[in-house]
């Protein structure tokens, strides 16, 4: 079984971060070490009055312990921190431990950069990224990334992606995965380049109209997962947006408002035997 620390933060509502990546990639069939970044009551939706609490100290206490403990990792999967010290720290254990990395560089979306994050932040996070093995921006952090302008729905073609992939691949990443891509109106999904191969492939998805909490993280948890299992991750990629669909469909048949989080308990079972089946073909070669 792969097993890999997962940094990110934890929330009450709203189904996202650590709150959804525990048993997404536990039907992967990933053992899971939680390393928390922030306690929040609910994600920074929709939602007012939210109770957050920084865990930089807490982090230091987990390093603390772990780099004394004879234990054995795969991987690092890497989401949201709250300041530059944490992402350090977790850069620190990641260079310690010669772990892959797996880094959503969550920073910013829709053009802008999340509240609270700054330049230096950015400077950080590409520092972080020249560890990486994977990479997973969407087009607001690929453009902070790569230090260029950020492209908007309807303002970039097949020629602009390949572009903006090798340039994020030339921060260290050997592979990258952009997601948010659409060229037609109806479809959206993500653009895969490997170096190795100087390839790029797409995958593409319905589109739903609405923005869709988690969305980001579901994927990351089912590549991520993938990618330490060693799997062939274009057959990842369309087995994470086939549960994806399913799940924006449930959630929209569920009638609760969208800030509550993704319906994907009733596709639970559909991920552990999709990537069961993915890993059994792996082990038959």
């Amino acid at each position: 079984m792969a097993t890999v620390i997962v940094a990110n933060d934890l929330v009450g509502l709203g189904k996202v971060a650590l709150t959804s990546g525990l048993p997404i990639m536990s039907a992967c069939q990933t053992e899971v070490l939680p390393l928390p970044t922030v306690l929040l009551s609910s994600h920074t939706g929709e939602f007012e009055n939210i109770y957050m609490r920084d865990l930089t100290d807490d982090l230091k206490g987990f390093y603390k312990q772990w780099e004394y403990l004879d234990f054995s990792v795969d991987g690092l999967v890497s989401g949201y921190f709250k300041s530059r010290e944490e992402l350090e720290l977790v850069g620190q254990l990641a260079r310690d431990r010669q772990l892959p990395l797996f880094i959503d560089p969550i920073m910013g979306d829709n053009g802008h950069l999340y509240q609270g994050f700054d330049r230096e932040y950015v400077e950080a996070m590409k520092d972080f990224c020249q560890q990486a093995d994977v990479i997973i921006p969407n087009l607001t952090e690929a453009s902070l990334l790569t230090d260029s302008s950020y492209l908007e729905a309807g303002s970039y073609d097949d020629a602009t992606i390949k572009k903006l992939l090798r340039e994020l691949s030339k921060l260290g990443p050997r592979k990258v995965i952009l997601t948010g891509i659409s060229f037609e109106n109806d479809k959206i999904g993500l653009a895969y380049f490997d170096k190795e191969t100087n390839r790029t492939i797409y995958r593409m998805q319905k589109r739903y109209g609405n923005h869709f909490y988690g969305s980001g993280d579901l994927l990351t948890a089912i590549l991520s997962a993938g990618y330490f299992y060693d799997l062939d991750l274009l057959k990842v990629c369309d087995l994470a947006l086939d549960v994806m669909d399913m799940v924006l469909s449930s959630t929209l048949s569920d009638g609760r408002p969208l800030k509550y989080g993704l319906c994907y308990e009733p596709h639970i079972g559909y991920l552990f035997s999709g990537f069961n089946a993915l890993l059994e073909e792996k082990n038959e070669k």
